[in-house]
């Protein structure tokens, strides 16, 4: 016993709804328009204002990393470039002072082969020098801080 369906299904079309009539316009709508249009404007405006006046304090901000950045990197570099220095000075020094002795060596075995013969001629003699003593860095002292020691000793005794 088929029953008949009270279910039926009921399609509902959607229709576009009628649009309100644009305002009409007059002086009244217009002055308003413009009054709210400047309104933003001014809002705009001042967020720009704001913004262009935390423009150079982020830029000196960025320049000052910037610099500090570069500062400790050329830091960095030099240290790293004394310390690959160093040992060839080092290296260096040793070799000047082998020269000088070995040229010393050379004139002083010149010199007495060639002084008899140059006595004979009549000519002066070769002197043989001894090598000059290079300078070397002396030991400097620092300064020592006397009044900060005698300070820190008289605030150790109170």
């Amino acid at each position: 016993m088929a029953r008949s369906s009270s279910r039926t299904r009921t399609r509902t079309r959607s229709t576009a709804r009628p649009r309100a009539a644009a305002a009409p316009v007059n002086p009244r709508t217009v002055f308003l328009a413009s009054l709210g249009a400047a309104v933003l404007a001014r809002r705009q405006a001042e967020r720009l204002a704001a913004d262009a006046a935390e423009v150079p304090q982020r830029l000196r901000a960025g320049a000052d990393a910037a610099v500090d950045t570069a500062r400790s990197e050329v830091k960095k570099l030099a240290k790293s470039a004394r310390s690959r220095i160093a040992p060839l000075k080092r290296e260096a020094d040793k070799l000047g002072a082998q020269i000088d002795a070995a040229r010393a060596q050379g004139v002083a075995e010149a010199a007495k082969r060639l002084n008899p013969l140059l006595v004979r001629v009549g000519l002066p003699k070769i002197v043989a020098k001894a090598p000059a003593k290079r300078a070397t860095k002396a030991a400097t002292k620092r300064p020592v801080a006397k009044k900060a020691v005698k300070a820190v000793k008289a605030r150790r005794r109170a």
